[in-house]
């Protein structure tokens, strides 16, 4: 009787003890938070969001002439969450805004147990592969091994995976300015468009006349040197050898016209 309520004691203190930390691990939350605000100026919306406590897993941006966009996705601390929520939502006007929550605790827990039963099989798969003495077992013993030594690297990278998740909560951020808005400006009149194609046409013209202008002097200046250059050889040439074949003509042309 007495070993019977000593083992009812341990049971309830085993329990009782064990309630926290399940509790614990139950507890484990990952909050998803999504916000669209319109605030008059992104820049210092920026500069205040880049402030918060967190940090950034990725951003985008959007500029054009009309509008200004920003978006965010954040990850902040379970203990920080609310605080965000709350500067967030005096950053501007809300025009949308979302929040859901995982409990990751039980998903956790069971990734645990599947992968310390899959750590237990592959002692007995190793241990029974150092016995064996057939080929065929140590064959199949081998691809049961590889089978379950792949299964427990997956769900060890699901496990770390949900254990960085449940580290911090996602608050995804969608902020846009929108410029104010300007008429298209307004066609010019008939008049207005003749004078700026006539001046279009004019400084076209000029611009035409100069590049030709400036081609002309630019190939004249080699000409002129090349036709001094041939001058010069000419002069020298006649001086030396003009006279004498011009003499020489002339004397052979003179009994011609003495006989006639």
């Amino acid at each position: 009787m007495r070993q019977t309520v000593w083992c009812i004691l341990a049971v309830c203190c085993v329990i009782i003890f064990s309630i926290p930390v399940l509790g614990s691990e139950m507890r484990q939350l990952r909050q998803d938070y999504t916000i669209n605000i319109q605030v008059e100026c992104i820049d210092t919306a920026i500069d205040i969001i880049r402030q918060l406590p967190g940090y950034n897993l990725d951003s985008s941006a959007n500029f054009d002439r009309w509008h200004r966009s920003m978006e965010f996705r954040r990850r902040v601390s379970g203990d920080n969450f609310r605080y965000v929520q709350e500067i967030l939502r005096g950053l501007g006007e809300v025009t949308f805004e979302s929040e859901s929550a995982a409990h990751l605790g039980t998903r956790i827990m069971d990734l645990d147990l599947r992968i310390a039963a899959l750590n237990q099989e592959l002692e007995r798969l190793t241990t029974m592969m150092a016995t064996s003495t057939t080929l065929e077992v140590l064959i199949a013993v081998n691809d049961r091994l590889s089978t379950v030594s792949r299964n427990r690297d997956e769900l060890i990278g699901q496990l770390n995976v949900l254990q960085v998740e449940s580290q911090g909560s996602i608050i995804h951020i969608y902020m846009f300015e929108n410029l104010p808005y300007a008429p298209p400006p307004t066609p010019d009149s008939f008049r207005s468009r003749i004078a700026d194609r006539f001046g279009s046409s004019i400084r076209n013209t000029r611009a035409t006349t100069e590049t030709f202008l400036v081609g002309v002097v630019g190939l004249a200046l080699p000409l002129l040197i090349w036709a001094m250059i041939l001058a010069a050889i000419g002069f020298v040439t006649w001086r030396l050898f003009g006279r004498k074949m011009w003499s020489k003509m002339k004397h052979k042309a003179e009994p011609k016209e003495a006989v006639e």
